[in-house]
């Protein structure tokens, strides 16, 4: 998937707008080379014959005319925007679904704020390049076109003039867009750290407030910005030379052809009105000329954009996972075969491990921060894949297995809590229409949640304590009927009497189940095992 694949399937999808659009363009580009014609006519025509009544005619017709441009241009602005959040939506939808494919050893190498940059500052300059840029740039070229084709109708020397011009500006816009480009890359890299730095702040204010680390903090905060306001001000250099430039040559310009004509009427072979309809259309000319300016720093902008979300694009995803057919839940068997694993492909976390785990069995990890214990849950459930060995449930491999299986087999229950702006029936079942309100009440008093009397109402994380929201991830697990649970740390955050009573929760229900648990304190699960890793890597 690319960004311009996006683009066309989304024309694909709507082109008769696509075609009215286009009709569109095409009404703005010619009505805007009427204008110098009229005045053209009113002039020469009109003017010097004193028909008042044909002037007052003609007038009304010029005025109409800007009218009919007015209305065409907020036609096209209006479509241009709908196109916009068009496609800006099936870009942000073909990313998520990326963001869902990505293996998790990669996707954990980008920091938070990277990856939210790519779907706000990147897609909406995007959509800045379809509404304000690359459109806006077709029309103003086609203007330049007409104005100098009309302009060499007027007369072929002024013309000729006007295209000996031109090659400069050209040029002069070249020189501007290859230091402008560089500078857009490079900002647009920057905005993904000045994100990351302002979501850490807010995770962490609470840290930062107990500790009064605010100097500490502006320090690391004003050093990024620096660099941002840096790459910002090179590119902002050349966006401001343009348009005095432009303003310089264009008034030389008209200037000399007044002056030059007040002498020699005939040199240009033009008539009054030839001559006040080709400054006009020179007028006309530049303005296009230095839109091409603002629009340039747009498109730019846009294509550090578009070149970031390629890349994004690229990024390594999970392999293909076939759909499995005969699959036997009622009795698992989770085994580690010979193996290894390295975040690094240099140092091994996981060294030749090997353990085969049968229904009601339990094991709990123990070992120092690093020892691996959070690495074997993660390639017990399949998130990350031996580099060496087999991960097996029922002789497949667990990092193979598809999605729908693997929530109908595991359940993990971590320290931590996520929740998806839902109601409280949501979030205990995770979205699964199966589960009746009568399960979700029961389960919710089962874990110590009782005070909870309707769960059709939002779940507001500050009406509940650290603990409170930590037994909704138990209560997750339980309601599911998960066939092998995961417990990281489950009783980290709760009170001692609430972690007693989800322990023995647990054993009631975990008769038909394997369990793996991470445990550095407290009472252990009925009959669990103990595996010290440390003894182990």
């Amino acid at each position: 998937m690319s960004v311009l694949k996006c683009i066309v399937n989304y024309f694909k999808k709507h082109f008769i707008l696509f075609v009215i659009t286009v009709l569109i363009l095409i009404a703005v580009t010619l009505l805007s080379l009427v204008p110098p014609q009229v005045l053209r006519i009113i002039v020469d025509e009109i003017v010097v014959n004193k028909d008042m009544e044909k002037l007052l005619k003609f007038a009304i017709y010029y005025m109409l005319l800007f009218v009919c441009i007015g209305f065409v241009n907020f036609l096209k602005e209006f479509i241009l925007v709908k196109i916009g959040q068009g496609i800006t939506k099936k870009i942000k939808l073909q990313m998520l679904s990326k963001v869902n494919k990505i293996t998790y050893t990669e996707f954990s190498k980008y920091e938070s704020g990277t990856l939210e940059a790519y779907f706000s500052n990147d897609v909406d300059a995007i959509n800045t390049l379809i509404t304000s840029g690359i459109v806006s740039m077709a029309i103003d070229l086609l203007k330049i076109v007409g104005i100098v084709i009309s302009v060499f109708y007027f007369s072929y020397l002024f013309g000729i003039i006007t295209l000996i011009i031109l090659p400069f500006i050209v040029l002069f816009t070249m020189f501007v867009r290859k230091r402008m480009f560089k500078a857009q890359i490079k900002n647009r890299a920057l905005e993904g750290s000045v994100n990351n730095l302002v979501l850490e702040s807010l995770d962490n204010i609470v840290t930062i407030k107990s500790f009064r680390i605010y100097d500490k903090m502006k320090s690391k905060y004003s050093k990024v910005l620096d660099g941002h306001y840096e790459t910002n001000q090179n590119a902002n250099f050349y966006d401001s030379l343009f348009s005095p430039v432009m303003q310089i040559v264009k008034t030389t310009l008209i200037c000399s052809i007044i002056i030059l004509s007040s002498y020699n009427m005939s040199l240009f072979g033009m008539t009054v009105g030839m001559l006040v309809a080709s400054i006009d259309l020179l007028t006309n000319l530049f303005a296009p000329i230095e839109s091409l300016g603002m629009e340039l720093q747009t498109i730019q902008k846009s294509m550090a954009g578009i070149k970031r979300i390629n890349d994004f694009f690229k990024i390594e995803e999970d392999q293909d996972k076939k759909e499995l057919i005969d699959f036997d839940y009622s009795s698992i068997t989770l085994k580690f075969e010979n193996v290894y694993y390295s975040y690094d492909n240099e140092k091994d976390v996981i060294k030749d491990f090997n353990l085969e785990l049968n229904k009601e069995d339990k094991i709990t990890l123990k070992g120092r921060s690093g020892s691996g214990k959070s690495t074997l849950f993660k390639l017990a459930y399949g998130l990350i894949k031996p580099t060496k060995g087999r991960v097996t449930i029922n002789g497949y491999d667990t990092y193979y297995l598809p999605n729908e299986i693997k929530r109908k087999i595991f359940g993990v229950v971590y320290q931590d809590y996520f929740f998806s702006s839902g109601t409280i029936k949501d979030e205990v079942c995770l979205l699964n229409n199966n589960i009746s309100d009568d399960e979700v009440y029961n389960v919710l008093n089962l874990v110590g949640l009782n005070r909870i009397k309707n769960i059709n109402e939002k779940l507001i994380i500050t009406d509940y304590s650290t603990g409170e929201l930590s037994l909704f991830n138990i209560a997750r697990a339980i309601i599911l009927d998960s066939k092998v649970l995961f417990l990281d740390e489950m009783n980290a955050k709760i009170d001692q009497l609430s972690a007693s009573k989800i322990l023995e929760v647990i054993n009631n229900i975990a008769k038909d189940k394997i369990i793996l648990s991470i445990n550095h304190y407290g009472n252990l699960l009925d009959n669990s095992k103990i595996l010290n890793l440390e003894e182990l890597f």
